[in-house]
């Protein structure tokens, strides 16, 4: 479930050349744009596009081959091609090649320096809010751990295999509380229902379901304070909710016969349902900032945040997606330089910004333009 570790964020950040690569692009999982090679094709466009702009800085031929050469390679492999998440990131410099493919979509781009363009992967690595998802039927009962870019099947040791497994292990144990086909129970049960929820069925479900719970909360969840979302035909989700010791379960669960689905599909709907719990630490960072707005914490001037990234100063830093300011920074005389375009040697200050930031311990929030303070490029709540 891990897309990138810090260690590998880290040797992209600090990686430095004459023609560092960096290429952006949405990809798709399943369709016509797998079947037809669309992504592939994409990745091709940009792979000459680099060629050409490498060319424009007179490069020779051969030097432009053995960089781009990895980059054709992955062109050429159709298995890589076939198995792609929302999006895919690909870093290419001298004797260096990395590919990663993203859980979520990045704005495409192709962005050729003197290091690499890293402020797109912090989302991967920054995000810790966990999750938890249960898909819940008569014949299995499947638990999964995840977080905002993925999600992976646990293994809980004792967890029953559907409601059979917990039928043999109460007539192992010579405790009658229902016989073998669900037609006895306790007797004093008092659900109610019709069709597949007859009472009797909700009584050996409960008892089912009451076993899934204790196993779950006994191996993983008793010290967890995270969303569970339950997946399953709507009349099983309140009998597992009435009686469940867990007190996170999700208001809003995954309806619908969930037994044979795909753990993509599953991610989609659990994310569906959590993207206010994803978004809650952005909110109460932006919420901090404007309840400092009128103190010097806060500043949406390029001039004093990218400086203090370099510094240590900031708790949290907002950054518009897809922008840039051109310009360079001399962390040892604190000289900044901020450039209108593109010149030669200059670095995009948001990225070192955003990076700085992230290993120095503070937080990165990558925003849409609406949503940034003042409608800023780049802003910061300050640690002092």
């Amino acid at each position: 479930m891990e897309i990138i570790a810090k260690e590998e964020f880290t040797e992209l950040m600090n990686y430095k050349g004459e023609n560092c690569i960096s290429i952006y692009m949405p990809t798709h999982r399943s369709g016509v744009e797998v079947n037809e090679k669309q992504d592939a094709i994409v990745f091709k466009n940009a792979l000459q596009q680099v060629n050409t702009e490498l060319q424009n800085k007179g490069l020779n031929s051969q030097t432009i081959e053995k960089l781009l050469q990895p980059g054709f390679e992955l062109y050429n492999n159709s298995m890589f091609w076939n198995n792609q998440m929302n999006s895919l990131a690909v870093f290419l410099g001298n004797d260096f090649v990395k590919a990663v493919q993203l859980p979520f979509p990045v704005k495409e781009e192709v962005f050729v320096n003197h290091s690499f363009l890293v402020s797109p992967l912090l989302p991967a690595i920054s995000n810790k809010q966990d999750f938890y998802l249960l898909v819940l039927s008569k014949k299995d009962a499947k638990f999964y751990q995840g977080n905002a870019f993925g999600l992976q099947r646990l293994e809980v040791q004792g967890l029953p295999n559907g409601m059979d497994d917990v039928v043999h292990f109460e007539e192992k144990e010579d405790q009658q509380l229902f016989r073998q086909g669900g037609k006895g129970g306790t007797g004093s049960a008092s659900f109610h229902g019709h069709g597949e929820g007859q009472p009797d069925d909700k009584v050996n479900l409960a008892i089912y379901f009451q076993e899934v719970d204790k196993t779950l909360f006994t191996e993983v969840l008793h010290d967890k304070h995270v969303p569970l979302v339950l997946a399953g035909v709507e009349y099983l989700i309140p009998i597992y909710k009435g009686l469940s010791k867990y007190n996170y379960i999700a208001e809003e669960a995954i309806t619908g016969n969930q037994e044979h689905e795909s753990s993509h599909v599953l991610f989609d709907k659990a994310c569906e349902i959590l993207q206010p719990y994803f978004k809650q630490e952005t909110n109460k960072a932006l919420q901090n900032y404007y309840n400092q707005i009128a103190t010097p914490l806060t500043s949406s001037m390029p001039d004093k945040v990218v400086p203090a990234s370099f510094y240590a100063q900031i708790s949290d830093l907002f950054v518009c997606k897809g922008e840039h300011i051109w310009g360079t920074f001399n962390e040892t005389d604190n000289v900044l330089e901020i450039h209108a375009e593109k010149q030669e040697g200059d670095e995009c200050l948001i990225d070192l910004a955003a990076a700085k930031t992230y290993t120095n311990g503070g937080a990165v929030h990558l925003l849409e333009k609406e949503k940034m303070p003042k409608e800023s490029v780049i802003a910061a709540f300050m640690r002092y």
